[in-house]
């Protein structure tokens, strides 16, 4: 399934032209700064963090090999810093992307329209490291040129049936600094419902069931309708499953693509790094 807004005509990824909701996003992160960190900043100087358009162009056209750590590694969206139980820090991890995005460009390997490198910082139930990444690229934007940051976060919502009523899903390009959502970000303490999924939408966010693998008793048609009845559209289909064994993971991995189709589901991916590496 394809997400966000398909006229994308104003959208590069190489030039100045943005998508008016990008813009609109922008301004709201430039205003959260403000708020927040008391920094003044322009709209040109979040040119590296994706807003809804750009990120669903990216979405869109990512190859699943490009989820994958090698030579084509071009995005992960699932990553934890200290904020929640990764080991590193914000700064480390953008710098890391950075780096990365820098040597992809330099490589003379992208020849796609398409930043070098996209990820997320992805803590549970915790913004701090996603707002403090905003802040820092605002400091020096020119810096992170072939970077694209993606807010995000795991969230645990609970609202399933018996006897396992809770999951996760990542969100992603949303609006940290949104008030509305500032009372889900309570780390490891916090008891979303499946219900605040709609508080995510309306900052602009998007959702993505997380690591499926690791709950395949999910896979069916039951909680793929309850999935798509809470807003959320997306699937970690291209996760990195190197903690299973590759007889489990090449059994699992078929009957969840079918269930992806079926519904119709984005699909997103990452690491799930809890390191001092995006790698």
């Amino acid at each position: 399934m394809q997400i966000g807004i398909t006229n994308q005509s104003k959208v590069s990824f190489k030039g100045s032209k943005l998508h008016p909701k990008d813009i609109e996003y922008k301004k709201l992160l430039q205003k959260g700064l403000k708020d927040t960190f008391e920094m003044n900043c322009k709209v040109e100087d979040l040119e590296s963090i994706a807003g809804p358009v750009e990120l669903s162009k990216i979405i869109n056209n990512l190859k699943p090999k490009q989820y994958e750590v090698g030579d084509d590694f071009r995005a992960n969206f699932h990553i934890h810093t200290v904020a929640s139980d990764g080991r590193f820090t914000p700064k480390e991890f953008l710098e890391q992307s950075k780096e990365w995005a820098d040597k992809l460009i330099k490589s003379g390997n992208v020849k796609d329209d398409l930043p070098a490198f996209s990820a997320s910082i992805t803590d549970h139930d915790s913004i701090d490291s996603v707002k403090e990444v905003i802040a820092l690229i605002a400091e020096d934007p020119k810096k992170y040129k072939n970077f694209k940051f993606v807010t995000g976060c795991e969230f645990l919502f609970n609202g399933y049936k018996e006897p396992h009523p809770a999951f996760e899903a990542v969100g992603l390009g949303f609006n940290p600094f949104d008030e509305n959502i500032q009372p889900m970000m309570k780390g490891f303490s916090s008891n979303n419902m499946v219900s605040d999924t709609q508080k995510v939408i309306n900052a602009g966010g998007i959702l993505s069931w997380a690591h499926p693998i690791v709950t395949p008793d999910k896979i069916n048609d039951e909680f793929f309708k309850f999935l798509k009845k809470n807003s959320i559209n997306g699937v970690e289909g291209n996760y990195q499953y190197n903690k299973f064994d590759y007889e489990f993971t090449n059994a699992v991995k078929p009957f969840l693509d079918k269930f992806i189709k079926k519904f119709k589901m984005f699909v997103t991916g990452g690491t799930d790094s809890h390191t001092k590496s995006i790698f």
